[in-house]
């Protein structure tokens, strides 16, 4: 697979709502690169009955004590139409040595990078170990808490095509900082020429793709 420089986090159509039930809370579509620089798009899995994320940070005494079910859950059911990824929120991290550490784990999921932590906020992450089972085709959370028997009945009950009437559970797990949201944010110098260099040769009048993101309100849209 090709790797890719640039990470565009789709847009989050809408911010969790605490008053609806797991099933309801529609997130939105998104893209991050992985500690290899592999880039992940969610709508590419939508044939997948969930994915499933694991929070994950370096040298993080809850993502040790998580990997060894989430792992073993991989091997289970990642050919039965699940996708296990790690989501690393802590916006910058070395990617470098959060591969080192997997590896050294033997653990071989693609661990997504954050770095803008827009999708931290957007999936209501606040601790390591967490994991979120996401549904890529309605772009919806489906549940969330700990790696342990709740999740894999969730996984069951997603694959039997049931639905997960599970609330959320609490995770022992270090707290997550949101230290790069509060960054101020220009779309005219941040946003703007990262589309310019990265996807205005095709999405532009004329070019090979289907629309143009020549404005904020299409780039938003």
């Amino acid at each position: 697979m090709k790797k890719l420089i640039f990470a565009g986090v789709c847009t989050i159509l809408l911010a969790l709502d605490p008053v609806f039930s797991i099933d309801q809370e529609r997130i939105g579509d998104f893209s991050l690169l992985d500690d290899q620089s592999y880039f992940h798009h969610m709508a590419w899995y939508n044939e997948h009955a969930v994915i499933a994320l694991l929070v994950q940070a370096y040298d993080s005494a809850a993502t040790a004590r998580a990997l060894p079910k989430f792992n073993a859950l991989k091997q289970r059911y990642a050919e039965q139409g699940v996708q296990f990824f790690l989501i690393n929120p802590l916006g910058g991290q070395d990617r470098n040595l959060v591969h080192a550490e997997m590896h050294a784990m033997g653990v071989d999921i693609p661990v997504l990078m954050d770095d803008t932590q827009v999708v931290l906020e957007a999936l209501g992450i606040e601790q390591v170990g967490e994991v979120l089972l996401y549904d890529p085709a309605k772009f919806s959370l489906v549940s969330r808490g700990p790696a342990g028997d709740e999740l894999e009945a969730a996984i069951e009950a997603r694959l039997a095509g049931n639905g997960v009437a599970v609330a959320k559970v609490s995770v022992d797990g270090e707290p997550v900082s949101y230290t790069v949201m509060s960054q101020q944010v220009s779309y005219v110098n941040d946003i703007a020429p990262m589309i310019a260099d990265n996807c205005a040769e095709c999405h532009r009048d004329g070019g090979v793709a289907p629309f143009a993101l020549d404005s904020y309100n299409m780039l938003k849209g």
